[in-house]
């Protein structure tokens, strides 16, 4: 009984040893997620100046049709009686 728990003992303690992280790995992981979270920002600050683009040409397109529709109005209040 003794020897098989020992036996599990020593898998168990191997297993864990195979799966440690050292500082270095840790390192390239956090290096690796900082790569990440930068390229994850570069792509939040496109999306956010191609919303503000969107934005600008939709208040272009508002004001541009209202003035239209006022023009439009203002043709016809005068032509018809």
């Amino acid at each position: 009984m003794e020897a098989e728990v020992a036996e599990r003992f020593r898998e168990l303690k191997q297993h864990v040893a195979e799966h440690y992280a050292s500082k270095l790995d840790i390192a390239k992981l956090r290096e690796d997620m900082a790569v990440q979270f930068g390229q994850v920002n570069l792509l939040f600050a496109e999306m956010d100046a191609k919303m503000t683009r969107l934005e600008s040409t939709i208040i272009k397109w508002f004001v541009a049709t209202s003035f239209a529709l006022v023009g439009a109005t203002f043709a016809m209040a005068r032509y018809l009686p």
